[in-house]
């Protein structure tokens, strides 16, 4: 995959949650390594918790209130 979809993915993420840019970053690196083109639907679970859709499945997505890239995502 290309860097165009992982900036195509933190374009989106940022656009649609309030995640820092730097987790918003990480979590599109990490979708890209699983082979994610485009994600669906963000759907917050409660808050820092998420789930992805997307076209490779769902992933379920940890973040915190601090801007370090300390997030999990882990396929559903």
């Amino acid at each position: 995959m290309s860097n165009q979809t992982q900036n195509k993915l933190f374009h989106y993420i940022i656009s649609n949650t309030e995640i820092d840019d730097i987790q918003s970053r990480f979590i599109s690196y990490k979708l890209e390594l699983n082979k994610v083109e485009n994600i669906i639907q963000i759907e917050m679970i409660k808050e820092y918790n998420f789930t992805f859709y997307t076209d490779n499945g769902s992933f379920k997505v940890t973040t915190v209130n601090v801007p370090l890239p300390i997030s999990s995502v882990v396929r559903n």
